[in-house]
């Protein structure tokens, strides 16, 4: 009677087997979320990051694929294979646990904010986009959603880079991995984030009522 052994888990393939579990299940809960829940409760930037993620799923993969040609002067079948891969983990795990992540540290910074005696209930004002970023509270200017996208780009680059690297690690070396992915998501993310700054600079000045601060929602 032969018995057959399954092959052990390598402990990377653990990793991203989690990693994925933990991007399912936080878009699972995005889309189960009750909508009815956030009428008053502000946004969660993620309903808005991870759709608009999928969306421009392909033409990333393309952009990334001419960078991965350039770079590491792979042909065009292996370039795309690399970076539908790489693209794939970022975005299926990684923008869901970097907002989680960064959820906690707004959660974290709500208390500290009180103890300097700010009014929690207050808006934040437009230096405080950062802090508020992963969760707006109720607000009826657009360009606040627009400004909180174009900030999140910063620590969903520097998360894609480090996953992409990861992945693209296993087909060439580390380092050329790394310098593909940094080049690669600097075109991405600094087109993205250039394109909602100026969308957010053109609603704010056309939104009279933003030039006295940001306005509550009752």
């Amino acid at each position: 009677m032969t018995i057959h052994r399954r092959p052990m888990l390598r402990p990377e393939d653990a990793c991203r087997r989690l990693a994925a579990a933990i991007g399912l299940s936080a878009g699972a809960a995005i889309v189960l979320w009750p909508k009815a829940a956030l009428a008053n409760a502000g946004i969660p930037m993620i309903v808005v990051a991870w759709p608009a993620s999928w969306i421009a799923f392909v033409p990333v993969v393309l952009v990334e694929a001419a960078a991965a040609r350039r770079v590491l002067a792979l042909p065009t079948r292996e370039a795309l294979k690399l970076s539908l891969v790489a693209n794939a983990w970022s975005t299926l795990a990684g923008i869901p646990i970097t907002w989680a992540l960064l959820m906690a540290l707004e959660m974290l910074a709500w208390p500290m904010l009180s103890v300097v005696g700010r009014d929690l209930e207050a808006f934040p004002s437009l230096l405080l986009i950062p802090i508020y970023a992963p969760w707006i509270p109720p607000v009826e200017e657009p360009w606040i959603v627009l400004a909180a996208g174009a900030f999140l780009c910063v620590p969903f680059f520097f998360a894609s880079v480090w996953i992409e690297a990861r992945s693209a690690g296993r087909r060439v070396s580390a380092a050329d991995a790394l310098r593909w992915a940094r080049r690669a998501n600097a075109v991405t993310y600094g087109f993205f984030l250039v394109m909602l700054a100026l969308a957010a600079l053109v609603a704010w000045m056309g939104d009279a009522g933003s030039v006295g601060g940001l306005t509550r929602v009752s």
